[in-house]
């Protein structure tokens, strides 16, 4: 049975996992298409990410509500299926030993475009986001997963209904938001982990909104902020046909752990050997 995350995070840095996209990308296969076309494929990603250090896994759930799944495949009613088997996949990779994470990101319609089904300036549209996120999250938390990850979410006020409909949810919720100095509705990465935390959230953090340098001054002001766990999954992008030095994806666990940010990882471009390079300098088996 996987540990607590909240436990483990009162115990110590907890290193969780890379860019699962681009790393099955890079073996050749696209999802969440892979999830139940070559799951077997998915399943050793989580594993050589488990076995080079990962604690938590975060299942490949991203693009996966009814509408994305439906325009990008045809495959809306494929949604039980593909989430629980996303989830799946991660929870057998570590035979059940590591926490895993059920993944949700914004209403964009496409993979990485499309008309979002959330309007900040259409009211109704708010009911109709919520129907999207809370169909999927049953899914994933009956399919095993142990916390909830809206991510990568550049609207606050996006991500404040995607954390309402996660609360209704008998699991922790971790939200970690692609922003950068402000997000586009104008709140500052401070006031997004004080509202954030103030309307339920777990953990909070920020997710592949850039190198770890770049990142950094943005979990910091965050660290300052609040008094909850914070989150820190940089990318491993480093300029076209670039990833960061595995030393600095290292120096960056070690910085964050000594600012008492307590779940660190990585992101798009980062894969296990990155993740083994943080393990190793935190003293861990990597």
């Amino acid at each position: 049975m996987a540990k607590d995350l909240l436990e483990m995070l009162k115990e110590d840095v907890v290193l969780s996992d890379g860019g699962m996209i681009l790393e099955a990308r890079w073996r050749g296969y696209d999802t969440p298409r892979a999830i139940v076309e070559h799951p077997d494929a998915i399943r050793q990603i989580h594993r050589d990410f488990y076995h080079a250090g990962s604690q938590v896994l975060e299942a490949v759930t991203w693009f996966c509500s009814r509408s994305q799944l439906e325009r990008n495949f045809g495959w809306g009613d494929r949604l039980d299926e593909v989430n629980r088997m996303g989830v799946q996949l991660a929870v057998e990779a570590s035979d059940g030993e590591a926490p895993v994470g059920g993944c949700l990101v914004s209403t964009r319609t496409g993979s990485w475009e499309g008309d979002p089904i959330f309007d900040p300036d259409d009211a109704s549209s708010r009911a109709r986001a919520q129907a999207e996120w809370e169909e999927q999250i049953a899914i994933l938390v009956d399919a095993g997963a142990d916390f909830l990850i809206p991510e990568t979410f550049s609207r606050l006020d996006e991500v404040r209904v995607c954390l309402e409909s996660c609360k209704k949810a008998d699991v922790p919720t971790m939200v970690l938001m692609g922003v950068g100095d402000r997000t586009p509705d104008g709140a500052s990465p401070a006031e997004c982990a004080r509202i954030l935390v103030d309307e339920g959230a777990d953990v909070v953090g920020t997710v592949c909104s850039g190198r770890p340098s770049r990142m950094w001054p943005v979990v910091l002001e965050m660290r300052e902020a609040v008094d909850v766990p914070i989150g820190y999954q940089p990318s491993g992008h480093a300029g076209p046909n670039a990833t960061v030095p595995v030393e600095e994806m290292a120096e960056y666990a070690l910085k964050a752990k000594a600012e008492g940010i307590n779940f660190v990882g990585a992101c798009c471009y980062a894969g296990p050997k990155h993740i083994r390079a943080m393990a190793e300098a935190l003293g861990r088996k990597g």
